[in-house]
């Protein structure tokens, strides 16, 4: 991709302030107001027919775009992921990589120390298809893109750690992860039997959180634990263009102090707790000022509940397709702050379900049928205090989504 333009650094230089301002400050009593910019793809490298978007590209896209951040986790003791896979440079940062031009969103805000997502642009490629081989390319922080082809296979663990400046990407439509997830955690195997399962302090204390990873075109089926989990802190991580099917726990997870993602493009197929922000009710110390996600064009099919259900985090949910829920789309929990418009919510119990909080903006551009209405209380928080966005019209959505979303639209080439 080309290189971004000096307007464009500039413009990232300034939301590095604005979002470092804000971070703090953005809480559940700001009030909302509508933002522009950026929106949705248009057919590109990645695929998929035209539907009225004057966004990014399903694929990659060059320099024009937002820029991309990458966020992960841990939590729960994963598979070793020692090695360091093929010879690969040593580099523990960020950079030397290009934005991909189609992110939006909290992963592509300048905060934590990256200016956005990149994964592992720049890094050596390496194409995998074994689960010995994906746990060896996974196995330090240097900059790689790990293009999985074929089905991989469970090793024993329900959860294999993912570490930083990592591209994971399945080479065409039929790239699954069969049997477990991707932890993306600095919580180590060794932390986990040494100080407990998973990280519980207020601030990272004997580890360095994840940061700068991607997950892209990969089908998840019979997962043992969750999907994807991106907790301890993790930040800047974009998932994108997956297929989820139901899963043992949840499918993408983001929780425990994690910070800056992006949640696009995915097709969520008969799940259950499809997407959980926030840990727990009294995870306050952690999570509060974090947990800023965006969700955008995500298609929820015939899936139940946790569209998300936030607790704490910042959400911003838009140009979301929701039909058939078995029970509600969005859940409000303690010191949630939401933002959600352009929504096409279709054939489910509820657009809204009460967990302990209330600070919601529906906007008037989301389509509701044959549900039971928002309840909101306008109080959401304004996402376009960190970013710009152009929400395509709700009434595409359910054209748009359908033919754009989950894995197998893109090649496996986009990095």
């Amino acid at each position: 991709m080309k290189d971004r333009t000096s307007c464009l650094a500039m413009l990232a230089l300034g939301c590095a302030a604005l979002a470092t301002g804000c971070s703090a400050s953005a809480g559940a009593g700001d009030t909302a107001s509508s933002g522009g910019g950026g929106g949705a793809p248009a057919p590109g490298q990645g695929g998929g027919p035209a539907a009225g978007s004057t966004g990014a590209a399903w694929g990659v896209a060059s320099g024009a775009q937002s820029s991309s951040a990458s966020s992960a986790s841990g939590g729960g003791a994963s598979a070793a992921s020692s090695g360091a896979g093929a010879s690969a440079t040593t580099s523990s940062s960020a950079g030397g990589g290009t934005a991909d031009g189609s992110l939006i969103g909290f992963a592509a805000v300048s905060a934590d120390g990256l200016a956005t997502t990149t994964g592992g642009s720049g890094g050596e490629v390496v194409t995998v298809t074994t689960y010995a081989e994906l746990a060896a390319a996974l196995g330090d922080d240097a900059p790689r893109v790990i293009r999985i082809s074929g089905t991989i296979a469970g090793g024993g663990a329900p959860m294999l750690r993912v570490r930083s400046n990592k591209t994971l990407i399945g080479v065409g439509a039929d790239a699954t992860i069969d049997g477990f997830g991707f932890d993306v955690s600095g919580w180590t195997e060794e932390l986990a039997a040494s100080a407990g399962e998973t990280c519980t302090a207020a601030t990272p204390e004997g580890y360095t959180p994840v940061s700068n990873v991607i997950i892209r075109n990969l089908t998840f089926v019979n997962s043992a634990d969750d999907s994807i989990n991106v907790p301890c802190f993790s930040h800047h991580v974009w998932i994108d263009h997956n297929t989820f099917e139901r899963s043992h726990d949840g499918s993408v997870d983001v929780k425990r102090g994690s910070d800056w993602v992006t949640v696009s493009w995915n097709h969520f197929h008969q799940t259950v707790k499809s997407m959980l922000l926030g840990h727990s009710d009294d995870n306050g110390a952690q999570d509060t000022g974090r947990l800023h996600v965006t969700y955008h064009h995500n298609w929820f099919d015939h899936s139940d509940q946790r569209h998300p259900r936030v607790r704490f985090g910042h959400a911003h949910v838009f140009n979301n397709f929701a039909v058939g829920l078995g029970d509600y789309m969005i859940g409000k929990g303690v010191g949630c702050s939401i933002y959600a418009d352009g929504n096409y919510l279709q054939d489910a119990e509820a657009a809204t379900d009460d967990y302990g909080g209330s600070d919601l903006t529906w906007t008037d551009t989301n389509v509701v049928i044959n549900t039971d209405p928002a309840s909101a209380n306008g109080q959401g928080f304004d996402p376009s205090m960190f970013y710009a966005w152009t929400p395509d019209p709700a009434e595409e959505i359910p054209t748009l989504v359908p033919a754009g979303a989950g894995a197998g639209v893109l090649t496996g080439d986009e990095y």
